[in-house]
Parts: structure tokens; sequence; C-alpha cells
């Protein structure tokens, strides 16, 4: 058996219920107006457990082409964020983004994400996020060793991902 490397070793996400709502109110809001949203969960990691401590809400442009739609996030803001990350000694371990119907991860989520240590996790919300928020509507992916998302089982999430009272 090989060493875990990045977040290989998480065998679970605490997710404060505030960072959540947060986070979700955002995502809402951003959908009301059409546009795919993103959100970052941050935190620090005990041994397997990994604590998300804040929601980061990044600087983003919302763009809809006949094509589809897409949220983008700039170099600046993302080296912003990681300034701060590495200020506060936290570290990122998710993106969360909507998409205006069903959950997936597309080729653009794959090439363009912004969480990018193994073992990371990227969540997709359905419609915009206009329903009440929960882990099981959402698809959920976690980056591989080989660079590659796969889908966590609805098991797997139930496992890994945990609201917990702050």
């Amino acid at each position: 058996m090989s060493v875990p490397v990045g977040f290989e070793a998480i065998k679970e996400i605490h997710v404060p219920r505030s960072v959540i709502e947060a986070g979700h109110d955002f995502l809402w809001a951003t959908g009301n107006r059409g546009n795919e949203g993103m959100v970052l969960w941050a935190g620090i990691s005990d041994q397997n457990v990994f604590r998300v401590t804040q929601v980061i809400i990044p600087e983003q442009r919302g763009i809809r082409t006949a094509d589809g739609v897409c949220v983008i996030v700039d170099p600046p803001e993302l080296h912003r964020i990681n300034v701060n990350l590495f200020q506060g000694g936290l570290r990122l371990i998710a993106q969360i983004h909507t998409h205006p119907g069903r959950a997936y991860h597309s080729e653009m989520d794959d090439a363009y994400a912004i969480a990018t240590t193994i073992g990371c996790f990227s969540l997709v919300v359905p419609d915009f996020a206009r329903r009440e928020f929960s882990f099981s509507e959402c698809a959920v992916y976690r980056l591989t060793r080989d660079g590659k998302w796969k889908e966590v089982s609805t098991r797997q999430i139930k496992q890994f991902l945990r609201m917990v009272d702050d």
C-alpha cells in the first residue's frame, strides 16, 4: 500500500452548519440571477479528519453564452485566496459550485478546478441551489493521484461529509 499524499488520508470532513448556510445563500442568490456561483471550504486537518472553519466566497464573474454558463475566478483573486490561506494556516479542501440543471462534473470543471490538492473534493449543486442544501443532492467528486476527478458514491458521501453544529 502506498503512502497517502495530499488529502488522501482524510476520511471525514466536518462542515459547520453556518458554513454550509452562508455558502448556499450565496449560491442561491447567484443562481437567481441566472449565473453559476462558486464557494470554497477551508480549514485544518487533524489526522483523518478535516475540520472546515470557513467558507470563502471568491470574487467571481458569471458568464452566459449560447453554449451555457460558467463561473470565472481571475488570477489576482486566486493569488489573494492563496496568500490568505497561507497566512491563516488553512488549507483548501473543497470547491462547491452550481449548475443550472442536473449536477455533474463537466469537462470545464475537470480542467479548471481551484481545489487541486490530491484528495480534495468538488461538489456540484443542481438547479442553481434553488432547494435546501443537501449533500445527497450534490454530485460529489474527489481528485485522484492521476489528476482525475472520480465520482464519490452515495454511501461514501455519507461517510465523508458531515454537517456539524457550530
